[in-house]
């Protein structure tokens, strides 16, 4: 069976930006996924082993999450495996889910990120990062910290406690945290 080339849709990246999607991409690091039977049924491999050749089914959400990432070549299909599945004893054909090369390349959770913080106006600074950004803005004497899609995920006391707190939302710790402050005259 032949795939066609994949190409992504107008709006599909939108798709792809919750906290279901990031876990479903560190999983299929470890433990790992494997597509059982011809319905191509997503279950998760024992934890602590990508070996494992026991499978455990995985919620609906998940499963779905995974089908989403096939199409859109971010998981690709990798070797035929036998597994057994919870409730019967004889082994089944199951494809493993992989992650591509390239992707592998891309920092991995709790990995050191550099973290860059640009004060653009007084109280208000833009927070990047090479796999995430999001704002920092003073309110009431502290500061909110926000995601890239605007969700307030708590509340630091300086740029820099915001900068790793929004580092460690998504996984990683922030090392360095770089703040640079406009040199312009600020007009109220």
């Amino acid at each position: 069976m032949s795939r066609l080339p994949r190409r992504e849709l107008d709006g599909q990246g939108l798709l792809f930006a919750g906290e279901t999607t990031d876990r479903v991409l560190r999983d299929a690091h470890n433990p790992g996924f494997v597509l059982v039977g011809v319905s191509e049924s997503v279950h998760s491999r024992q934890i602590g082993t990508r070996a494992a050749e026991h499978a455990i089914p995985v919620r609906p959400d998940v499963a779905t999450t995974v089908h989403q990432l096939l199409a859109a070549g971010q998981l690709v299909h990798g070797h035929r495996i036998s597994v057994t599945v919870d409730g019967q004893s004889e082994p089944e054909a199951a494809t493993t889910v992989d992650v591509p090369a390239a992707t592998s390349a891309a920092p991995q959770p709790e990995d050191r990120v550099r973290v860059c913080v640009d004060v653009v106006h007084p109280g208000h600074g833009l927070v990047t990062a090479d796999t995430f950004s999001g704002a920092i803005v003073r309110e009431n004497g502290t500061y909110l910290v926000e995601t890239e899609h605007g969700e307030v995920i708590g509340r630091a006391r300086s740029y820099r406690a915001g900068a790793e707190r929004l580092a460690r939302h998504h996984g990683f710790v922030a090392d360095p945290v770089e703040i640079e402050h406009e040199h312009e005259v600020y007009a109220r």
